[in-house]
């Protein structure tokens, strides 16, 4: 059989300013036609279906429409809530969503589930693990060494502290192993798909992902999918593996931050009655790059750089004075600026934010001095010394200068 993994597609973003809805119906248009050329039996969206939990009305038609089409050409639909997704708006409703193909999954409810699916060429167990926050876990759940411990258990009588105590223990990967172990013992087809949102440890990250767990770690070990034939992962941005080949980030469909500047794609796994898996992966060829160009505002509007013309563009502006009107300037050339930096050339933006660590030491005009040259990249001049000197003096004596 063939299943097409997907995962992030973030309905409702934008790219700073601009809007991305016309991206996002183009990809899902292409997604579509790409499952009915690839005679998909199974889609997998991985989580982050949305780009918040209180879904903008149009990407929530968006989504509903691009599912209904897929279910309509005789694909099966599986999907999962993410981080981003509110899980008690999208997925209450989805053991009646089970009588139509289209399998959705959020929060604790039915975790730890396995779906038989009655591919063409045999069975498929598969396992739908979507974002599952430590803090809103049953009380039990997550903890191993507990005798009430699963998807199942119920609260024994415990004191306040002890439960409170209990909460902090758990871990993103606390709760998801307990997760992937009960769906594991219930596995009996040959072969079988799980699908989670999770950051496990080893992959590369964007700009753009939302922090996980708040407060510590989000990750988890690759080790939880080892009982699945292969790992659908969403979450991570970028299209990679992590701990072995058969457990994949899809990476978003389209470019989300400009860390983004990889090639975009989803992934074709063809898996035989006994569980070998083959994948691929296809380019989505719908949506804008990104690029970032760099040099002094007279060096991007005279200088050719033809890929910035059509991709979302961050433009590092290397001059050291002052620029007037800088992205109305460059959009003349570059229509699709979205962001602006100045960074003049010989200064270090980070060490003009680090406190010398002999502050206390210093007298006010060298710490000037000191902040110049970190600001400016070189020691002030003569003329530019006898303001520092006047401004000091004058902010010590109370005198205006």
């Amino acid at each position: 059989m063939r299943i097409i993994h997907t995962s992030d597609w973030h309905l409702g973003r934008q790219f700073g300013p601009v809007s991305l809805r016309a991206d996002q119906e183009a990809f899902a248009d292409w997604f579509v036609e790409l499952c009915r050329d690839q005679r998909a039996e199974l889609v997998v969206i991985a989580g982050d279906l949305y780009d918040r939990a209180i879904a903008p009305v149009e990407s929530i038609e968006l989504f509903r429409d691009t599912v209904r089409r897929l279910l309509r050409d005789g694909t099966t639909v599986a999907a999962i809530t993410g981080n981003h997704d509110g899980a008690d708006r999208v997925a209450p409703h989805g053991d009646l969503l089970d009588l139509s193909g289209f399998y959705l999954r959020g929060g604790y409810d039915a975790v730890g589930g396995v779906i038989r699916i009655d591919a063409s060429d045999g069975p498929l167990d598969l396992v739908l693990l979507p974002f599952l926050d430590p803090q809103a876990a049953p009380d039990g759940f997550g903890e191993p060494a507990t005798a009430t411990s699963g998807p199942d258990a119920g609260a024994e009588h415990v004191d306040a502290e002890e439960l409170v105590d209990r909460r902090r223990r758990r871990t993103h990967h606390s709760v998801l192993d307990t997760a992937a172990q009960a769906a594991a013992a219930k596995l009996t087809a040959p072969r079988s798909v799980a699908v989670a949102h999770a950051f496990v440890s080893g992959g590369a990250v964007s700009e753009s992902e939302r922090q996980l767990v708040v407060g510590g770690t989000g990750e988890v070990a690759s080790s939880i999918f080892d009982p699945f034939g292969y790992t659908a992962l969403g979450h991570l941005h970028r299209p990679q593996t992590v701990g072995r080949a058969d457990v994949r980030y899809s990476g978003t469909p389209l470019a989300y931050s400009f860390s983004e500047d990889h090639e975009k794609s989803v992934v074709v796994v063809d898996m035989d009655p006994a569980g070998t898996t083959e994948v691929s992966t296809i380019r989505v060829d719908v949506g804008r790059q990104v690029c970032t160009l760099t040099g002094t505002i007279d060096e991007l509007l005279r200088e050719a750089h033809p890929e910035g013309r059509d991709r979302f563009v961050r433009a590092i502006l290397t001059d050291r004075d002052t620029v007037l009107d800088a992205r109305s300037r460059l959009a003349t050339i570059y229509p699709h600026v979205v962001e602006v930096r100045l960074q003049p050339a010989g200064r270090d933006p980070l060490a003009a934010t680090a406190p010398p660590t002999d502050v206390a030491d210093l007298q006010p005009i060298d710490a000037a001095r000191r902040f110049w040259e970190a600001s400016e990249g070189s020691p002030p001049d003569q003329d530019i010394d006898d303001i520092l000197i006047a401004a000091t003096s004058a902010a010590i004596t109370g005198t205006a200068s």
